[in-house]
């Protein structure tokens, strides 16, 4: 099971190591916000953050030879003056979080588990095969 899905415990280090950042860095203060919030999220809060950001609950093996990177985007400002006011979005086939900028740690965490908890389903897979079947 493990060679196959990956280890049951999310480890925030491997998450770490495989980050790539994009409009931002990983000294950022709102970069390091997130960090504090996820390495305070349950297991189970880190496996739907997986899910929302990549589709998977879980993250490959550390040895897996082909492991894709998660990529950490500032979300763009100019279209949200306010960041504390909008949530994070994600893009699965790229595991990929835009993150806002938030400014303190309990906004993060409220904005984050609010996104991971409210997405049951990625795109819209379940919402199109259902919606033709009422019609």
């Amino acid at each position: 099971e493990y060679r196959i899905i990956g280890p049951t415990e999310i480890d925030v280090d491997q998450l770490k190591n495989i980050t790539t950042y994009y409009s931002c860095s990983e000294t950022d203060e709102f970069v390091q916000r997130f960090w504090r919030v996820f390495e305070g999220f349950t297991q189970e809060e880190r496996s739907m953050y997986l899910k929302f950001v990549w589709g998977r609950s879980r993250l490959p093996p550390p040895d897996s030879a082909s492991i894709q990177r998660h990529c950490i985007y500032v979300l763009y400002a100019g279209r949200y003056p306010d960041h504390n006011a909008i949530l994070p979005q994600s893009h699965t086939c790229g595991f990929q979080l835009d993150l806002p900028r938030y400014t303190t740690d309990t906004i993060c965490r409220t904005k984050l588990l609010y996104a991971i908890e409210s997405c049951g389903e990625i795109d819209t897979d379940g919402y199109g095969r259902y919606a033709d079947e009422d019609e």
